[in-house]
């Protein structure tokens, strides 16, 4: 449909289509974090901003490959499960495509991941809401039956998992094509595993164009089922349940995670599990330090590698790469008690109180 996106860029990389869907997404750009730098004591922090693609996240780029393979292969539409960033992935590359699509989504995506699917009508994307979507049992039951309704019905299969959708995957191995223009001396990529499926991909990418920095995977250590297992906690990449509130986090037995796992061992990473806590405070940080403002699951790397850093793990000339996964703004109700605070002045007062803040900076 276009000749102009990431996927024309690197087609030769990446399963071949007859046409693309574009929304202009990729040629995402790596920043630097120099007051994370200096917090940690290395030589420099980068961070690929994801959340410059069209609807705000990564998947933006399975998205692409999806629905272009949809198109090609003669698909009548599309099926996909989502925690909330690749629905609205999904349904905005589905529209693009003009191809019709099936969302589940897990009960808990914040609804700022879930309203804005309803701006594209009953028409282009059916929504439905999966009672108990995040335990292992009923994850299992959905990602049966979505398949099977793939296969009856000639819709694309759109989760974003290896497990799935191994061929639209691919799309995101452009953040590793991107990342080894970007930033070839890197060290350590730290990147955020809920399915997986994300780390599997970079690592692949990085693979390709011969570059092999250490891969670190990011988990809340209320669902850590690929740490535990890379530290030999357990003896399968799956815990009994999830109790991490980190959407896109919650994954007891991600589809992905074997695969996860050995791209970590290969690279001669780790993995490192920091909670809640931790990942809320530094998406504060992140904010207010570096003006980068992330979702939760995206500050899990910046949390982890503040962690990490705290360990001993990182030498003073590392060159780490945070993937910042998606928007702040797509998970705001964390900050609704900050706002129910801020306070109501009269118009008379507004130059009193810009003196007093002026006083207070002043004297900071």
């Amino acid at each position: 449909m276009t000749n102009c996106c990431v996927l024309d860029r690197f087609a030769s990389d990446l399963p071949p289509v007859s046409e693309t869907v574009c929304l202009g997404e990729g040629a995402t750009p790596v920043i630097e974090l120099p007051a994370l730098a200096r917090r940690l004591g290395v030589r420099s922090v980068s961070a690929k901003v994801e959340t410059g693609n069209p609807t705000g996240s990564y998947k933006d780029r399975v998205a692409a490959m999806s629905l272009s393979l949809a198109r090609s292969r003669g698909y009548r539409g599309w099926i996909a499960t989502s925690s909330g960033n690749a629905g609205m992935a999904m349904a905005a590359y589905g529209a693009r495509a003009g191809l019709p699509g099936f969302i589940c989504l897990a009960g808990s995506v914040p609804p700022e991941k879930s309203l804005p699917l309803m701006a594209f009508g009953s028409g282009a994307v059916t929504v439905v809401r999966v009672q108990g979507a995040g335990r292992p049992e009923v994850d299992g039951h959905m990602f049966d039956q979505v398949r099977d309704a793939a296969q009856r019905h000639k819709l694309f299969l759109g989760v974003t998992l290896h497990a799935f959708n191994a061929e639209g995957m691919r799309g995101i191995d452009t953040i590793a094509y991107e990342l080894a223009e970007q930033v070839p001396a890197a060290t350590h990529v730290y990147v955020s595993v809920g399915g997986g499926g994300l780390l599997v991909a970079v690592a692949r990418g990085l693979d390709r164009r011969g570059l092999q920095p250490r891969m670190i995977a990011c988990q809340s250590s209320g669902c850590a089922p690929v740490v535990r297992y890379l530290d030999g906690a357990v003896a399968a990449v799956e815990v009994e349940r999830s109790t991490t509130s980190i959407s896109a986090l919650q994954l007891p037995r991600p589809p992905d995670g074997d695969l996860a796992a050995g791209a970590v061992e290969r690279s001669h990473g780790w993995g490192t599990a920091i909670d809640d806590a931790a990942i809320l405070a530094a998406q504060r940080w992140l904010a207010s330090a570096e003006g980068v403002f992330v979702e939760p699951a995206a500050a899990a790397t910046v949390a982890a590698l503040l962690a990490d850093a705290e360990h001993g793990r990182l030498g003073p000339d590392a060159r780490p790469v945070v993937i910042l996964t998606g928007g702040g703004w797509k998970d705001l109700g964390r900050f609704s008690d900050d706002a129910s605070r801020m306070q109501m002045i009269d118009v008379d007062t507004v130059s009193r109180r810009v003196e007093d803040w002026v006083g207070r900076t002043t004297s900071d």
